[in-house]
């Protein structure tokens, strides 16, 4: 059973840190320090659980009049494959649009292009960046 499960600004749960720990930290290499910044605080998040067990998460940064960034999308290792990756995108998506976004932005890892684009992101036209050492393009959805 696939449960979702919104975190209100201000609070850090353990589900979603343990997450970003294990897939930027331990995974990609991201340094912890760098992996956690002022937003954690003051924006929503996003885990979705699996059985009981949070499997992945994502979050929605304010960017702009009208536009949102989504970022922080990590799905468990050993749970991908399983569409959770797609499910966390959508209601991420959803949730912008509710409140009133009319432009989604995400900084995908390049790897993910395709991912990003099955969920109806287009390329922005900007060149590959590095984030933390791992490839990036901005990417764009408009509503």
């Amino acid at each position: 059973m696939v449960e979702y499960k919104w975190f209100p600004k201000g609070v850090i749960d353990d589900s979603f840190r343990n997450l970003r720990i294990d897939i930027f930290v331990k995974e990609q290499g991201v340094p912890e320090e760098n992996e956690f910044d002022d937003y954690d605080l003051q924006v929503p998040h996003l885990v979705i659980y699996f059985e009981g067990e949070a499997v992945a998460t994502g979050r929605i940064i304010p960017y702009g009049e009208n536009t949102v960034k989504i970022g922080r999308i990590a799905v468990k290792k050993d749970k991908r494959g399983l569409g959770l990756g797609e499910k966390i995108v959508l209601e991420l998506l959803r949730k912008a649009k509710e409140d009133g976004a009319k432009t989604v932005c995400v900084g995908a890892q390049t790897h993910a292009v395709g991912f990003y684009e099955k969920c109806g992101f287009e390329l922005k036209g900007t060149p590959e960046y590095l984030e933390e050492n791992i490839p990036h393009y901005d990417m764009i959805l408009d509503f």
